[in-house]
């Protein structure tokens, strides 16, 4: 049986404590043990038996943990390390979720405390693991073993989909799909505000957007035809969609704004890194 200790618990720590307790059995968790300095300010956590919370790590149990999480900041992130390491074994699987956080810097980090052959893998979630919708890229250290890697596949996939990518991809993965949600989030907000401006009751126009966005998104899952083509089958010629969509796609509007901002988190993530 498993013993996990999550190092950090904001919303991405969070969304994965939810996973994990969910899914208990088919894991193999024997525990969870949440370090987290501010648990006073994190409201309402999931209680469960296997799950335990401490506002220090001098205050928990000193256990043997088999998989060690650092979802803290990552500039925070080498002060943990060095903290968890009279925790750790040499099969210990230190899993990250900090963006820009390489598997590199991880190792040299933690082999400066344990040696070689650290057991690592470099993650990037996204906040809809909360529901069970999320989607994860995984990298791993080239001596983590089948087994380990095993563990982590099944600990990520209690939380949705997990794809495994080249580590240098990960920048990458991070704007398109860690900080996906929040680009879904702001187009929300942008509808609803013109809806509200156009005179339609706020509550209705926050039901009616969030509900289209809910129904298009399960309609690219559930089709079998691209979403280009979705998008066309509701654009019919001088059409009201097609008014609209005039503005998104003139000289490729809509597609230069996204590009820029996603290629502005892929160089903030190469950033922390550094």
């Amino acid at each position: 049986m498993t013993h996990i200790m999550l190092c950090g618990c904001g919303k991405m720590g969070q969304a994965l404590l939810h996973g994990w307790l969910n899914n208990v059995s088919s894991i193999g968790i024997s525990q969870v043990t949440v370090i987290d300095p501010h648990l006073d300010q994190l409201g309402q956590l999931p209680e469960h038996p296997a799950a335990s919370y401490f506002d220090s790590l001098a205050n928990a149990p000193k256990q043997h943990v088999h998989v060690i999480v650092l979802a803290c900041k990552p500039q925070d992130m080498a002060d943990a390390i060095a903290d968890m390491v009279a925790l750790a074994s040499a099969d210990t699987i230190w899993l990250s979720i900090a963006a820009g956080i390489s598997i590199k810097w991880m190792a040299e980090q933690i082999g400066t405390h344990i040696g070689q052959n650290q057991q690592i893998i470099r993650v990037m979630p996204n906040t809809p693991a909360a529901l069970g919708m999320g989607i994860t890229a995984l990298s791993g250290h080239a001596e983590l073993t089948a087994e380990n890697r095993a563990l982590g596949l099944a600990m990520l996939s209690s939380v949705g989909e997990v794809i495994e990518l080249e580590e240098h991809l990960m920048d990458a993965v991070t704007a398109v799909s860690g900080s996906g949600p929040a680009y879904i989030f702001y187009l929300q907000e942008a509808m609803e505000a013109k809806a509200v401006a156009m005179g339609i009751d706020a509550a209705a126009a926050r039901l009616m957007t969030i509900t289209t966005i809910r129904g298009a998104a399960e309609l690219m899952v559930q089709s079998d035809e691209p979403p280009s083509k979705l998008r066309q089958n509701v654009s019919s010629p001088g059409g009201t969609t097609l008014a609209a969509l005039d503005h998104l796609m003139h000289d490729d509007a809509l597609i230069t704004l996204m590009g820029k901002a996603m290629e502005a988190a892929r160089k903030r993530s190469e950033e922390l890194g550094k």
